[in-house]
């Protein structure tokens, strides 16, 4: 419980607050039919990035489990550090 509290601490000091962020988030206008369309694009992206990850390992001379590998990290990285509303949203 002591850690969890901390690392709450250290993001509040940071500004990061998960919660409050996605509460922003979906006053602004991001609803439940956004999500529905990024969780499909995000689907989309998983179908077509595994295979190929796949093939890239094989062309590399791995085996093709550590493209899956990869792929698996690199998304999760993505996912946590990417994205800017500013790019996309009218404003």
């Amino acid at each position: 419980m002591t850690r969890y509290r901390s690392a709450l601490e250290r993001l509040d000091r940071l500004g990061l607050r998960p919660g409050i962020a996605l509460r922003r988030t979906f006053a602004a206008g991001y609803g439940r039919r956004d999500l529905l369309r990024d969780a499909l694009a995000g689907l989309v992206v998983g179908v077509v990035a595994l295979p190929l990850s796949m093939a890239l390992a094989i062309a590399s001379g791995v085996p093709p489990q550590h493209g899956l590998y990869t792929a698996i990290v690199a998304g999760a990285v993505v996912a946590l550090l990417g994205g800017s509303r500013d790019c996309c949203w009218p404003r």
